[in-house]
């Protein structure tokens, strides 16, 4: 009998944290860059890896198509020229945003937006995903303007590195050539405290649970800028810098009254399956 209760109180928290989940998507309306503004390569650009418009939309899950495919993993991330942009040293990438990125504490770790870059973790123990260090490209400096003519520049130089991209949840491995089923969460950001420290010598699954269903990206904090609310953000790359590739860019969604009822139905449930 208690087997029974168990079970049914499982299904019932499987199918309303599905509910959560939908909910959370249907209000988080569109959360990915919406335009390119402008784009300047710079020098030494990667060739053919020049087209801007790519940073639209999601991010990449899955790379390679037609040549090594494979699933975006923090060792295999996104590489095609149709996924990704190269901006050389004095370059520039300008993304507008139809929805503002707005400064909230409430976000995850304060984070108000993330860019996805295509670095990845070099891989001390292959093919098994070990940790060794990290393949990195800029530095690059981030601006953001809530009117596109006035930019306030965000703290400290970045590199595309930390944290990269991962497409899914349930992978058999870091070079899996199947995609997996359960999607990481492109706007839910890996804690900004993390460092390289905490990830050298970790293994792929250590890598996916640290990332707490986050799918990486390096992550931003408007608040520094003074704004409460941007619509643009530059990427500036700086002289003497190796070109880094970006993939996309995401505002991290406001928490909905929505999202909170549905959790309250599932506390409520659970409760009551006691």
């Amino acid at each position: 009998m208690h087997a029974t209760r168990f079970a049914g109180r499982s299904r019932a928290a499987s199918y309303l944290a599905g509910l959560v989940l939908a909910v959370s998507l249907a209000h988080a309306q569109d959360p990915w860059a919406d335009r390119v503004v402008s784009y300047d390569p710079g020098a030494d650009a990667e060739p053919g890896y020049t087209d801007p418009l790519v940073v639209l939309g999601e991010p990449e899950r899955y790379t390679g198509e037609g040549v090594y495919p494979g699933a975006v993993t923090p060792f295999n991330p996104p590489w095609l020229p149709e996924e990704v942009v190269s901006v050389g040293q004095n370059g520039h990438l300008l993304v507008a945003f139809d929805e503002p990125i707005t400064d909230d504490p409430a976000h995850p770790f304060g984070v108000d937006f993330i860019i996805f870059g295509n670095g990845l973790f070099l891989d001390s123990d292959f093919p098994n995903g070990r940790v060794g260090g990290v393949l990195e490209e800029g530095p690059f400096r981030v601006a953001v303007s809530e009117n596109g003519r006035d930019f306030v520049t965000l703290p400290g130089e970045h590199y595309d590195a930390l944290f990269p991209m991962l497409g899914y949840l349930d992978l058999p491995g870091p070079y899996a050539t199947e995609p997996g089923s359960l999607p990481t969460n492109f706007t839910r950001p890996v804690n900004p405290r993390l460092t390289l420290d905490d990830f050298l010598g970790l293994s792929f699954d250590e890598i996916v649970a640290l990332y707490d269903g986050s799918g990486g990206g390096i992550p931003f904090d408007i608040a520094p800028s003074g704004l409460s609310s941007v619509s643009y953000v530059r990427i500036d790359v700086l002289p003497g810098a190796t070109s880094p590739e970006f993939d996309a860019l995401a505002a991290v969604p406001e928490p909905s009254a929505g999202t909170t009822v549905v959790v309250l139905v599932l506390v409520n449930a659970l409760r009551r399956g006691r």
